[in-house]
């Protein structure tokens, strides 16, 4: 029996079609077990939660792929938030990549395709197939708090450039997936905590927001994520764009002529659930045109919505007509994925997925991408001071597991330096106290952290700079500062804290690295 033909699926595989699940753990539970096997969740969303190394991902996505196959006989997409640089979820044993304002920096849009490329082939080879990447949102909002470095650009003539052929890439290899249609990067809210507004005109979004979407639509892209944001100019009653069928089937369908997958952001996030509840908002985003719903986290909405579902056609809320177009779309897509090798073993794939060549080449680009924004290069001096800010994750979108210690690695490499940590938003006393410590030296380097977001930062900056002493800013991830201390007089961007970005700093410190990067954001 052909099940790719929608006329062999039962109505509860439809709806499990539908359905991208998360879940807790790092093997195949009895209760993801039973997901699949009776509600016949055909899609799963990976964490950084359920991977502890390269082999142990494999085995469990193979073992993810079996369960479905002897189910439903049609394969699951095993998706993931792999961006790269601040969004990574594979830690261990496989490619750190770069995010993707650092791949822009190095001024080489041909390095997001070799990125992408390699990224992809890694992915296939753990039995990962789609990929929720690359982010096509125009980061042109200094004060955003969810996308920032995520961006390849505040221009969207770059993002398109980039991103396009970062989907190239991997599109080789997986279903590669541009997100949040239609931009994320002007908002000042981040959706996974509240329910974000743009008033933007339509002839604004033409001329911004729609482009890098529109370039990748022409370009090919197979899937589309859409975004938890009220555009006042497209959803109607100011519905946020995944519930919106005038955005998604008026604007995205018709008018864009977008055939691909149209993937929800997480329904779970609170700009939904808070709002219409992840149930309610399942059934609402696929009447506007989604194929896939990204339920993240919770088995019991997992199940609540596919009965609501169930009910939703029972009702007539849901038509059959619409849940066959929607899933036909899917079941196309699934067609052309590669047959899954169920005697393939991880040790046939380790060579790709632990390649030596692929690291190094992603830590060069990092190493490209160091810019030197404002002043002079650092020449160390005896008598220097560095003030680390600890890293925090800023969003839900991010992890904090992968967050290399940067004070402990410049205590190990430079004898002489003195390191004192300081907290991502340190208060009036710390602040005093790091001052007071400065005056004895000679030297000052601060690593920023966001000042954009966390802007006691940028007061800190502020009373640093004030001091008669040799101050250099180092931006650890959103290159922002300048914008709010424009005093700075020295200002080196490293576009993330990565283990690749932390060896950069390090090789600068020591003179070895020479910044040629090129910032890929305007400063007035």
């Amino acid at each position: 029996m052909n099940k790719f033909d929608i006329k062999n699926l039962t109505t509860q595989e439809k709806i499990g079609q539908t359905i991208v699940a998360g879940f807790h753990g790092t093997v195949v539970t009895d209760e993801l077990r039973d997901l699949i096997k009776r509600y016949k969740v055909g899609n799963i969303l990976l964490f950084s939660r359920n991977i502890t190394s390269a082999k142990q991902l494999f085995d469990l996505n193979q073992a993810l792929q079996k369960v479905a196959m002897e189910t439903m006989g049609i394969p699951l997409y095993i998706t993931i938030d792999q961006e790269g640089g601040m969004v990574t979820r594979i830690f261990d044993d496989a490619t750190f990549f770069p995010g993707a304002m650092t791949i822009a920096a190095t001024a080489n849009p041909n390095n997001a395709y070799i990125m992408g490329d390699l990224m992809g082939k890694e992915l296939i080879d753990l039995g990962i197939n789609m990929d929720l990447a690359p982010v096509l949102d125009v980061n042109n909002n200094p004060k955003n708090p969810v996308i920032g470095v995520r961006s390849f650009s505040d221009d969207p003539e770059k993002v398109a450039l980039y991103g396009v052929n970062n989907m190239k890439g991997l599109q080789n290899h997986v279903v590669a997936t541009a997100k949040h249609f239609p931009g994320h990067g002007d908002t000042h809210v981040d959706s996974h905590l509240a329910l974000p507004k743009v008033d933007k005109s339509l002839a604004e979004l033409n001329e911004f927001e729609f482009k890098p979407f529109r370039k990748a639509i022409d370009a090919g892209i197979d899937a589309i994520m859409s975004s938890h944001i009220n555009f006042t100019s497209l959803t109607e009653d100011n519905l946020p764009v995944t519930l919106s069928k005038k955005a998604l089937t008026g604007l995205l369908r018709e008018e864009m002529g977008f055939k691909g997958l149209i993937i929800t952001d997480g329904i779970e996030m609170k700009a939904i659930h808070n709002h219409y509840g992840a149930i309610e908002a399942t059934l609402m985003a696929i009447n506007a045109g989604s194929n896939l719903v990204c339920i993240c986290h919770d088995l019991p909405y997992q199940i609540a919505a596919s009965d609501r579902l169930n009910h939703a056609l029972e009702t007539g809320e849901l038509h059959m007509d619409t849940l066959n177009e929607r899933v036909e779309r899917i079941l196309d897509f699934k067609k052309k994925l590669k047959p899954i090798n169920f005697d393939l073993t991880y040790e046939d794939v380790k060579s790709n997925i632990e390649s030596q060549a692929t690291k190094q080449l992603a830590k060069q680009v990092v190493f490209d991408a160091v810019t030197l924004i404002k002043g002079n290069p650092i020449s160390l001096k005896k008598n220097a001071l560095v003030i680390s800010t600890l890293p925090s994750a800023t969003s839900i979108a991010d992890e904090d597991s992968h967050n290399s210690v940067l004070g402990k690695k410049l205590k190990v490499s430079f004898e002489s330096l003195t390191v004192i940590e300081s907290k991502v938003s340190p208060t009036d006393a710390e602040i005093a106290q790091i001052v007071q410590k400065a005056k004895g030296f000679d030297q000052i380097i601060y690593t920023s952290y966001n000042g954009n977001v966390y802007q006691s930062q940028i007061a800190l900056i502020n009373q640093l700079s004030q001091l008669d002493k040799e101050l250099h800013v180092f931006a650890l991830r959103n290159p922002y500062d300048l914008y709010y201390a424009k005093q700075i007089k020295n200002y080196v961007a490293f576009y993330e804290y990565t283990p690749n970005s932390i060896e950069a700093v390090i090789s600068y410190l020591k003179g070895e690295l020479v910044p040629v990067g090129k910032a890929p954001i305007i400063y007035e």
